[in-house]
């Protein structure tokens, strides 16, 4: 008997160190997977920088501000929907390999609720019923409420269309003209002043291009109306510049040699000969010659500039 407890309790001992081993593997496998997941997780959700959402703005072609707000989630969508991607505004990394953007963080809108875009100087007070939301149903735009590039661009639009001033500016005739009835003076802040200069104005020029950088080239297009069935080269660049507040004619490719200031700019440069012209902004060429190769106006490939003046808006 005695031998067989001596046999016996060796035999607990190691049932014992065994349930013990199993449950400090468990809880390691465990605690190891936790640890990958919150590393992932964190990599997953790295903050986005603003140089991220440029990089984003510049692949979609959209103005290139660093904000992720409604019109780059909105030209999210679009391009989500175009490559049969799940539609969803977040820029995960099925969307990024799409986008060609390579590994890096997960880019989304941050939302900004009270008082937070106002604090950013876009917005603007006005009255109930008469304020920009109302004006952006009028013209047919996303009611954000926010008075920002997009909005200016479809007002100067609406103003150019009605035979009214295209200053951006909505006073009383262009109130109106959208019949929206008496009310505050609504613009966007920061606009006017120094001759339409600075970021702003990169924004409305990207802005403007976006909306004929699809239409087809056509001889003449853009000069005697701006807006027409296509667009030649100088056309295209000024529609774009135009609609930006920074020509006030058409120009033909010519005209452009001698346009703003001598040499490249610091956003716009436009290049110039008296048979064609095209424009890049922060990087992107603007050319009509672009639309065979990617459907649109707007390339990241660049051509040889031999042969061509260089201008550029002055300040920009």
């Amino acid at each position: 008997m005695s031998q067989a407890r001596q046999q016996l309790l060796p035999l607990h001992a190691v049932r014992r160190a065994v349930v013990l081993a199993v449950a400090l593997t468990a809880s390691l496998v465990a605690f190891g997977a936790v640890a990958v997941t919150d590393a992932s997780a964190a990599r997953a959700h790295a903050s986005q920088s603003k140089d991220d959402v440029r990089q984003l703005q510049q692949a979609l072609g959209v103005p290139a501000d660093g904000v992720f707000g409604p019109q780059t989630q909105r030209a999210v969508k679009r391009y989500q929907r175009r490559h049969g991607l799940a539609v969803d505004g977040v820029v995960g990394p099925q969307t990024r390999q799409a986008l060609g953007l390579g590994a890096g963080p997960v880019l989304k809108r941050k939302r900004v609720h009270g008082r937070g875009q106002a604090a950013r100087g876009r917005k603007v007070h006005h009255r109930s019923g008469g304020g920009v939301r109302t004006l952006q149903r009028k013209l047919g735009l996303p009611a954000d409420g926010v008075f920002g590039p997009q909005t200016e661009i479809a007002v100067k639009n609406f103003q150019a269309s009605h035979g009214l001033a295209p200053d951006g500016v909505v006073g009383p005739n262009t109130r109106r003209a959208l019949g929206i009835g008496p009310g505050p003076t609504l613009k966007r802040r920061g606009s006017g002043g120094r001759g339409g200069g600075g970021r702003g104005a990169v924004w409305r020029v990207i802005a403007s291009a976006n909306r004929i950088a699809r239409k087809p080239y056509k001889y003449g297009g853009g000069h005697g109306r701006y807006f027409d069935s296509g667009y030649d080269c100088s056309g295209s660049i000024s529609f774009a510049l135009h609609f930006a507040g920074l020509l006030r004619t058409p120009l033909d490719s010519s005209g452009f040699m001698s346009y703003g200031a001598r040499g490249r700019g610091r956003h716009v440069t436009i290049y110039a000969n008296a048979g064609h012209a095209y424009m890049v902004v922060d990087g992107r060429r603007f050319d009509t010659s672009a639309i065979s190769e990617t459907g649109s106006r707007w390339t990241s490939t660049h051509r040889s500039s031999a042969g061509y003046v260089v201008r550029h808006p002055r300040g920009l």
